[in-house]
């Protein structure tokens, strides 16, 4: 059997082969992203492509720069044609949960604004719906959180999760804590989203609804790829 780190390899090649000289480029976060980086710095140093990046926190942006890859901030841009990012969940619409590495926001900022979105991911992403498997992150004020956090308790009849780092609450780039909401049923992510995103202190929803293009997933079988389905 292959193990998880050999099905998020298996994506890299279609991922590059997404990648056009000029491009400007949206680059996420987290272990699968990680391993598309180099092979990015590659199309610039080898082949001559010219490319520059946005990147979707500040762990990102510090491995790009050190391989020399070209990094611009979001308000330096005009638009975004490519943005690659990975997730914790993805159900049969190409609907998302993201923000395990705790860059939610910027992710949303980047992928939203982005002309295309390509998802990659290994197969144990693969989920009948939302919160099948994760808990869903959310980005809220550090000055009221556990406020919201009782509200979302109350709303979805679930014990909510600060962040720890140890014995350290999270801080994202942003200056927030993230919450981590574990689902005991499914629910509506849009009714969810909607409910969530209009609390007083929330900055975000891990929800990415109607956001991906694309997916390229690593499976057993080889690397399969998916495209968007509208909701029925």
């Amino acid at each position: 059997m292959v193990d998880t780190k050999q099905l998020k390899l298996q994506t890299l090649e279609k991922a590059v082969a997404q990648i056009e000289d000029g491009m400007t480029l949206g680059i996420g976060t987290g272990s699968t992203i990680e391993l598309l980086v180099p092979e990015i710095a590659k199309l610039i140093h080898d082949k001559g492509y010219h490319l520059k990046g946005v990147c979707t926190s500040e762990r990102t942006e510090y491995q790009a720069k050190s391989l020399n890859i070209p990094v611009v901030h979001i308000n330096d841009v005009l638009h975004i044609d490519l943005a690659i990012d990975g997730a914790d969940e993805i159900d049969p619409h190409l609907n998302l949960i993201k923000g395990g590495g705790g860059a939610l926001f910027r992710e949303k900022v980047i992928d939203e604004f982005a002309e295309r979105f390509v998802v990659l991911a290994d197969e144990t992403k693969l989920v009948d719906y939302l919160g099948q498997t994760f808990k869903l992150p959310v980005e809220v004020d550090r000055f009221n959180w556990y406020q919201v956090a009782r509200k979302v308790e109350a709303r979805f009849n679930t014990t909510v999760e600060r962040r720890m780092v140890e014995d350290t609450p999270l801080i994202t780039d942003n200056g927030n804590y993230i919450l981590d909401c574990p689902f005991n049923e499914k629910v509506d992510p849009y009714e969810a989203h909607e409910f969530l995103i209009h609390l007083t202190g929330v900055l975000e929803t891990g929800y990415f609804l109607d956001i991906a293009d694309h997916a390229i997933v690593g499976t057993q079988a080889g690397v399969k790829t998916f495209d968007k389905i509208n909701r029925d």
